[in-house]
């Protein structure tokens, strides 16, 4: 069972960034920089529990970042989160338990499309999850170290984005690049967002592009 939230000590050093705070009902979900989720009262920030997703481990402080820098993702069974010290989770809504956990390391984000669960890791790698139970169906390891933004699923396609400016359209079925496009020479890092039947992409030069897809057949 997780543990009331308590005075804490700031890690020695932690990612630049941190993820939104996510408000369910009278509920804060807050990530925190030492690898623990925080549930808050939202009337009165009075702490409700606390679960420790990621243990910093190694010799190093570069070994021992477990900050929970992504997003939260919330879902019907749960929240799903993943953290930099190597640890994706589901995690019941109510306890604090995990219902699966899986070893990937991100701090980017994630995205749901059907069945599945879709990750950008630290290294660029696509990982495609059983959103159940956490199984993996595929990985996407041609991106690799290309900085790449959180997925996101639009009109059945896994598209992320990366350093160059190029955004990679995805097949959730096996994760095999079936498109690309370019939105200029400057990196995306923030998350492409899908809205009705366009999907809004803006660079680190502050350029904004929408997108329209026929879906696959």
């Amino acid at each position: 069972m997780p543990a009331a939230a308590s005075d804490r000590n700031e890690p020695d050093l932690s990612l630049r960034g941190l993820s939104t705070p996510l408000i369910i009902g009278n509920r804060v979900y807050t990530g925190l920089d030492s690898g623990k989720l925080a549930v808050l009262n939202l009337n009165d920030g009075s702490p409700i529990w606390e679960q420790t997703i990621s243990v910093p481990t190694g010799r190093s402080v570069l070994d021992r970042l477990s900050d929970i820098d992504a997003d939260l993702l919330p879902a019907t069974d749960g929240l799903y989160v993943v953290t930099y010290g190597g640890d994706l989770a589901l995690i019941d809504y109510n306890t604090g338990d995990s219902r699966w956990r899986r070893s990937v390391k991100s701090y980017s984000g994630m995205a749901l499309g059907g069945d599945k669960l879709f990750v950008s890791d630290a290294d660029g790698v696509v990982w495609a999850l059983d959103a159940a139970s956490g199984a993996a169906a595929w990985k996407q390891d041609q991106l690799k170290y290309r900085r790449l933004s959180p997925p996101v699923y639009f009109k059945g396609y896994v598209v992320v984005a990366d350093y160059k400016g190029y955004l990679h359209w995805l097949s959730p079925a096996d994760g095999k690049i079936v498109g690309r496009t370019r939105l200029s020479g400057s990196p995306v890092v923030t998350p492409p967002v899908a809205s009705g039947d366009l999907l809004y992409v803006m660079d680190m030069a502050g350029r904004l592009r929408a997108y329209d897809a026929k879906k696959p057949r």
